[in-house]
């Protein structure tokens, strides 16, 4: 780790991520309705749209009123009508092949810190249809108007909740953060409820939901790296995520300037039923991964690690390698050095949800997923790059 990367981490290592508000797109980042977010790097035409973020949008347009059908809505994103644009680009962090319109609430978790580090992420929508499938359905659009008509407003005063004290304690008892997050959505929900008054649909609901920890959870490690972020000549991963078609990265030293990214294999795990072809990596919740927890944690999950086999033991070998230093309050290491990668290090792993790749079936397998190589050696020579042009350190790039 250079000089640069170890002031990254220092300020990386000193954020306290706390959820703090929640609201609508539009209020908090001033999204347009022409304007969706989605996981990973940009598409380079609307006609590479996966087709699970495709179907996202569609369902997102019909939520929106934006269009009377599917085909239409389908229509308005290849036309160029409505932009599919980085999440990332506007500090939020969305799951698999979910999408970000202007009417839908995010959690705002904000760095207590006092770094100014801020991030955002839509509410999970627990099982069932789910917009995160990549699927499109009149029961998507209904889920929808129940999270976005119930749950969010009523967790608009929920007041803060701190989110490192529950990812400790999860830990402890066996999640890794990613893959598995039961045990922190319950001590989560357990604090929701009890402050909503523990009756009624949106307590219901959360009660149900399964993974609601996931989604704060991402933004809050979002916000660790983006404190972290705009130091010259740094190479900490500050960005990390897949579209379906490619992966992307940034680093600190990239000072915000585009996304390094490539093509990208599919997760490989356990299938859920038949097998049946897999999309390529997708979501932004390979965050909490470059982070240092979810694959590179799998020693904190007996289970899933058992579930992954001989692919989970290749994955927490790499982690002291590719981790540059130790958290002062989980107790691990954290931070990945995209120079380590270069330096003969390994490939650093992603634990994530496998998509059906025609976006007819949602969820079809688990599995762990590899950053493509050359994202790595791109990044590292464009912070190269900016470092020797003299490019001033920019704190106030965090989102």
């Amino acid at each position: 780790m250079n000089d640069a990367t170890a002031r990254a981490v220092e300020r990386m290592l000193a954020a306290d991520p706390l959820w703090t508000e929640t609201g609508t797109a539009g209020e908090r980042i001033g999204l347009d309705r022409h304007t969706l977010l989605h996981a990973g790097p940009p598409f380079a035409d609307p006609a590479e749209i996966c087709p699970p973020i495709l179907n996202a949008a569609a369902a997102a347009l019909l939520f929106e009123g934006m269009a009377g059908g599917v085909e239409e809505a389908r229509a308005l994103v290849r036309s160029g009508a409505v932009t599919l644009r980085p999440a990332q680009d506007f500090g939020v962090v969305t799951p698999l092949a979910a999408v970000v319109s202007r009417s839908m609430w995010l959690h705002v978790v904000e760095d207590a810190g006092g770094s100014g580090a801020r991030a955002y992420s839509p509410l999970n929508e627990g099982g069932g249809p789910a917009l995160r499938f990549g699927i499109v359905s009149g029961a998507v659009v209904e889920r929808l108007r129940l999270l976005h008509g119930a749950v969010g407003p009523a967790l608009a005063g929920i007041g803060p909740v701190a989110l490192t004290g529950i990812a400790c304690e999860a830990m402890e008892q066996g999640d890794e953060l990613h893959g598995r997050v039961g045990v922190a959505s319950a001590l989560l929900t357990e604090t929701l409820v009890a402050r909503l008054g523990g009756t009624g649909a949106v307590c219901a609901f959360l009660k149900e939901a399964g993974q609601f920890f996931l989604n704060p959870w991402m933004a809050a490690c979002k916000t660790m790296l983006l404190a972290g972020d705009g130091v010259p000549g740094a190479a900490l991963v500050t960005a990390a995520g897949g579209n379906g078609v490619r992966f992307g990265l940034r680093l600190s030293g990239m000072m915000g300037e585009g996304w390094a990214s490539a093509p990208v294999a599919a997760p490989q795990g356990p299938d859920i039923g038949v097998s049946r072809p897999r999309l390529p990596a997708i979501g932004d919740s390979a965050v909490i991964d470059a982070l240092g927890f979810g694959a590179l944690a799998l020693d904190a999950a007996p289970l899933l690690r058992a579930e992954l086999g001989a692919a989970a033991e290749t994955a927490i070998a790499a982690a002291d390698r590719l981790l540059c230093a130790d958290h002062p309050v989980h107790g691990r290491r954290v931070g990945l050095d995209a120079r380590a990668v270069l330096l003969g290090g390994p490939v650093p792993p992603v634990c994530l949800a496998a998509l059906h790749a025609a976006g007819e079936d949602g969820i079809v397998g688990r599995g762990l997923a590899w950053h493509p190589p050359s994202c790595h050696a791109e990044a590292v020579a464009a912070v190269d790059r900016l470092s020797r042009a003299g490019f001033p350190d920019a704190p106030d790039r965090r989102a």
